[in-house]
């Protein structure tokens, strides 16, 4: 195994803004053609979307999802472009969060553009077609035990789970409503330094998303997926994953699973990885990364400077892997 390996990270939903891609299509022409590519396949006017907004309808779930998807692929078409070779072969790693699996499993070449699109449109549908009276919370500055044993609070007022764990301290848990309140008070008096509701009315990655699972099921029976052609880390098990079966699998698991980042994070030393790159809107992964102190050097590309910036550092990169 080398010893310094670079890993490639994909953001979810939550990074994106209006304007997001502009500046990069502006200035880089394969940017500018895979947008226009996944619009023509989704039938969705994407790029404007994102460029002009508004933001109400761009935070809508199948803008939101797609946008960020775009995005990220637009920005590993360039690097890809600048680098003279697919992102698997420059990269050794790759792993998104939540929705950016999609992302991660496309640059991968496990998924095709027009299936991983498709999948990403059918995803945030699904997703949306739950009952009302559910959501997320954010609860930031206690340890897991401590909010595991919060999850107490929702018995007898209905279901609850934690639905990201992202970093150390820091929690996502989905669920019904009644239930989700009664763990807030508890977060408080406990003394989370953030307990809050986010602006999200889907219950994501958990039981109650078993009817989207069962739809994403029966929709990724007709999907062909291959083996990532680079280490692929499942957000559910937090181990790397290369049979289609299991990758395949792990994206109906997502549903109603958690996405276990923390533990992928902690695991990055043990597979020699020094270096990130995260592709996509905002710098989210890479303060994560950054923060875990798990020893990498983490670059985000939320500029048309930092995609060269970080184009620069890859080709430094393998320069120095070479030499030696």
């Amino acid at each position: 195994m080398k010893k310094d390996r670079t890993i490639f990270v994909f953001p979810g939903q939550g990074a994106q803004y209006v304007g997001m891609g502009r500046e990069l299509c502006r200035e880089f022409p394969a940017a500018r053609l895979t947008f226009e590519e996944i619009g023509d396949i989704t039938s969705r006017h994407i790029s404007t979307i994102c460029f002009r907004g508004p933001e109400s309808v761009l935070n809508r779930p199948v803008n939101t999802s797609l946008g960020t998807f775009a995005h990220a692929v637009a920005i590993s078409r360039v690097i890809e472009a600048e680098m003279g070779m697919p992102l698997y072969d420059i990269g050794d790693a790759m792993v998104g969060h939540s929705l950016g699996q999609y992302s991660a499993l496309h640059c991968a070449g496990s998924l095709s553009l027009h299936d991983a699109a498709k999948l990403v449109s059918a995803r945030s549908l699904y997703m949306s077609m739950g009952r009302g009276g559910v959501g997320m919370i954010a609860i930031i500055g206690l340890n897991k035990h401590q909010v595991e044993n919060l999850l107490f609070l929702a018995v007898g007022r209905g279901f609850a789970a934690i639905s990201n764990h992202n970093a150390r301290d820091q929690f996502i848990i989905s669920g019904e409503d009644d239930a989700l309140d009664a763990i807030l008070a508890g977060a408080t008096a406990q003394g989370a330094r953030i307990a809050r509701r986010l602006n999200i009315a889907v219950p994501a990655h958990c039981a109650l998303m078993a009817p989207a699972a069962i739809k994403m099921r029966n929709r990724l029976a007709r999907v062909k997926v291959l083996a990532p052609r680079t280490d692929w880390f499942s957000n559910q098990t937090a181990d790397l994953m290369s049979a289609p079966a299991d990758v395949k699998q792990s994206l109906i698991d997502q549903m109603t699973n958690g996405v276990r980042w923390y533990d992928i994070m902690e695991k990055f030393p043990a597979y020699n990885i020094t270096r990130s790159y995260e592709l996509g809107p905002g710098a989210t992964l890479t303060r994560l990364i950054t923060r875990a102190k798990v020893g990498v050097r983490a670059m985000h590309t939320d500029s048309a400077a930092n995609v060269r910036a970080v184009i620069n550092a890859i080709a430094a990169d393998m320069a120095h892997d070479n030499s030696r």
